[in-house]
């Protein structure tokens, strides 16, 4: 390398200069160590890797059984990292034209049916203040798609009163505004008017729109581990429990749903603030692998053919 740099502190140059989130940094970080380690175990000069070095540690990636997509991302900060070198030309880029395993596009996550819906927040005790908080989060969850940190970043102000219903406002996944607005019904509105009742501080400047009930922790913001851990309860109490259902599904439940109720996905994508329709096209694949499973093609055309054998008898 064309530097008297350690490659320890190559690399922490290189993510001092990405535009990432704090957590992407630290993964990127942890990736590029991992391979840092391999080559030195398995090469002979570390600050002057090969690409056939980087080839066999991809190998080594595939032969030690990681899916495509924990193989795809350690290799993309492996890109970046080269990429950066070279811009400032220090090192040849020796991962252009590396490519990863291919990754199944379709849909890894369950979603919960309409019956399961009912059933979960029917589960829910409405009678105590917990139980109002929680039955509001789950039915807005179910309904709009939202996502545990973007509930968790409610304030009470967030929702106001608009034609036919409420404006809420949202502070969208790597956002630091609530530059999202989206609209609610009476329907999802009145459960969470029911919980802030409830509680003496809901009219008091703008706290939390859902917070603690806990003695050590009282009208504290509900976090979104706090909201993923009550709503994977609630699903065990009503044995709709798999290590495919989380409380994100409830963000797959109201897409898919919503697709089967008629809405198209511009309609899904807009429901969800994805950019990308792209993003909101993996629920289509998701019904067509239902379709698969069901047999919908092969049942419609063993149908057909019946139907036609009769016709030519007669």
């Amino acid at each position: 390398m064309n530097s008297d740099k350690p490659i320890l502190e190559l690399i922490e140059n290189f993510l001092s200069n990405q535009d990432v989130h704090e957590t992407s940094r630290k993964k990127y970080k942890a990736n590029i160590h991992l391979f840092i380690e391999w080559l030195t175990r398995n090469c002979n000069d570390v600050k002057n890797p090969l690409r056939s070095d980087i080839i066999r540690y991809k190998q080594y990636l595939i032969d030690t059984n990681k899916s495509a997509t924990t193989i795809d991302a350690y290799l993309v900060p492996l890109r970046q990292f080269f990429k950066y070198l070279e811009s400032e030309h220090i090192y040849d880029d020796i991962t252009i034209g590396l490519h990863s395993p291919r990754k199944y596009l379709g849909y890894r996550k369950n979603y919960l049916q309409s019956d399961q819906v009912s059933l979960l927040l029917s589960s829910i005790d409405r009678s105590i203040i917990t139980g109002k908080r929680d039955f509001a989060i789950i039915n807005l969850m179910c309904n709009t798609g939202l996502r545990c940190i973007e509930v968790s970043r409610m304030d009470v102000l967030d929702v106001r009163p608009s034609k036919a219903g409420y404006t809420m406002l949202i502070q969208g996944k790597g956002r630091i505004n609530k530059d999202r607005a989206i609209h609610i019904p009476d329907a999802l509105f009145i459960p969470i008017h029911d919980y802030l009742i409830e509680r003496t501080d809901a009219m008091k400047g703008n706290p939390p729109m859902f917070v603690n009930h806990a003695y050590c922790s009282h009208e504290t913001r509900f976090t979104q581990l706090s909201i993923s851990k009550i709503i994977k309860r609630y699903m065990r109490c009503v044995d709709i429990d798999s290590v495919k259902l989380t409380a994100h599904s409830l963000r797959h439940t109201a897409a898919i749903n919503a697709i089967k109720a008629g809405a198209t996905i511009s309609e899904v994508q807009s429901m969800l603030g994805h950019r990308n329709s792209d993003t909101t096209d993996i629920y289509l694949r998701a019904l067509e692998a239902e379709s698969a499973e069901e047999g919908t093609a092969i049942r419609l055309l063993t149908d057909f053919y019946k139907n036609n054998k009769k016709n030519d008898k007669s």
